[in-house]
């Protein structure tokens, strides 16, 4: 298509020329009159070659033009001039999802979780509204996402696939789509519904967290294939800061039967506030967990309450160690049965008068014995969980027999990620190591991250010969071995 940059379109000047896909391009243009900015999207002249094109074309874009909602980029005007059959939209002055994602691939960062969940529902919203209306955008991908200096989130291209062609491929043969973010009814050419468009939600969402789609290859028939046949990349390949929620929400989201995903845009951004939700949660201790104290705490099962754990673990642990620097404190307390029990222990000292003096009093003889025994049970307690790396059990990659506290590769990883949050990096290699033990050898391929992670883990422990010897598994089950 030659540039149509200075020309006119009805009533719209062409200015620039500010995007390219597979099915139009799209040019910025002027109202004189309305003195106003829009976005002008032409069709490519060979998706017009079919008998009935002209028709579709009108039925669709009529249909996309009634929808009015604050995330869908409204259409204004659609025609066609010299064979140029366009539509015009309202212009948004930001950038495409595709355009923060680049951004960030470049800083080497990660969208931050609250922008996700804000991107995410206003999405949401957008294809709640359409489907309502039984419309389906059927191409959903990070370049139809526009985001304004503001924060707002618009979807636009609502249609243009289904103008394109009344079925899945053009006259041509070409696929209608795009590969990487197809759903695998999508892939196989059969009739659609709106659940195709959570399947692409689901894929856009997995490239925010991670800032890779989860298939890729080198032709887009084989990505095409993956949608169909491949099991969905671990979350874990890619960061370990997220509890196992989100691995659940995205395997739900990516599920490759219809049936077996979320059925509405409203129940993935719900999951996934849910699912923050619960990081939020995790790293609210891990502030706390500064003080000597707190840090030998955070492995306990307390800690992963919501309920305030300080107030049971004090008074038996940091308590009782103080107590002997404290005694006075007890004289203060106006409880007539701590005097009681108080009173009685200096008598039976006065007796043997001169070897006390020279023997420090027992801590039996300084508390009372209600808060000696669970002081002891929980002292024991503690030493346990250390001594073990936490309560599914410690050790390197055998675990004994104790099963590890986890039954599959899954629960595993997910054993591992509460692990890190917990900043048990003993536990976390433990996890790790119970999940390799776990794979077949035909699954080495789709699980050698697993070595990975626990070579990055080693590193980080500075035990680099067993980093080494880490990676040369990832590397040897990346390759069948």
């Amino acid at each position: 298509m030659a540039s149509l940059v200075g020309k006119t379109l009805g009533n719209y000047q062409i200015i620039e020329r500010i995007g390219r896909g597979g099915m139009a391009e799209v040019y910025k243009g002027y109202h004189p009159k309305l003195d106003r900015h829009v976005a002008i999207k032409i069709l490519h002249g060979f998706l017009a070659e079919g008998e009935d094109f002209l028709a579709r074309f009108e039925r669709e874009a009529k249909a996309v033009a009634s929808l009015r909602h604050q995330n869908i980029i409204q259409i204004h005007d659609f025609e066609v001039q010299d064979e140029n059959y366009y539509m015009v939209m309202e212009f948004v002055d930001g950038d495409t999802l595709t355009d923060k994602l680049k951004k960030l691939s470049k800083s080497k960062s990660k969208m931050p979780l609250d922008e996700v969940l804000s991107i995410t529902r206003q999405v949401a919203k957008a294809l709640a509204y359409a489907h309502k209306r039984g419309i389906i955008h059927r191409d959903l991908k990070p370049s139809n996402i526009l985001i304004d200096n503001d924060g707002q989130t618009f979807l636009t291209d609502f249609g243009i696939a289904k103008i394109a062609s009344t079925t899945q491929f053009t006259s041509t043969g070409a696929l209608i789509g795009t590969p990487a973010y197809m759903s695998p009814e999508q892939c196989k050419g059969v009739d659609l519904t709106h659940v195709s468009d959570l399947y692409s939600l689901g894929i856009i969402l997995y490239e925010m967290l991670t800032g890779d789609v989860p298939f890729e290859s080198e032709t887009p028939l084989s990505v095409l294939q993956k949608h169909i046949t491949e099991p969905v990349p671990s979350l874990y390949e890619h960061r370990l800061d997220l509890p196992s929620s989100f691995e659940k929400l995205i395997s739900t989201a990516l599920a490759k039967e219809p049936e077996d995903r979320f059925q509405t845009a409203n129940e993935i951004s719900k999951a996934l506030a849910q699912a923050i939700d619960e990081v939020e949660i995790v790293e609210e201790p891990s502030k706390e967990g500064k003080a000597p104290v707190d840090t030998t705490m955070k492995p306990t099962v307390v800690m992963e309450a919501e309920e305030k754990p300080d107030s049971t673990i004090e008074p038996t642990v940091v308590m009782e160690e103080e107590a002997e620097s404290q005694p006075e404190p007890v004289k203060e307390v106006p409880l007539p049965k701590a005097e009681k029990k108080t009173k009685p222990v200096k008598p039976k000292e006065e007796k043997p008068a001169k070897k006390p003096k020279a023997e420090a009093p027992s801590l039996k003889d300084r508390l009372p014995l209600k808060i000696i025994i669970p002081a002891a049970v929980v002292i024991v307690g503690l030493f346990l969980v250390f001594a073990f790396g936490g309560f599914g059990g410690g050790g390197g990659i055998d675990g004994g027999d104790n099963g590890g506290g986890c039954s599959t590769v899954e629960d595993c990883q997910a054993k591992a990620v509460e692990a890190w949050h917990m900043g048990d990096s003993e536990g976390t290699l433990h996890f790790l190591g119970r999940a390799i033990d776990m794979v077949s050898e035909d699954e080495h391929q789709s699980f050698a991250h697993l070595w990975c992670l626990r070579a990055e883990y080693l590193r980080e422990m500075n035990r680099a010969d067993e980093a080494a010897a880490n990676e040369e598994m990832c590397g040897a089950w990346e390759r069948g071995e």
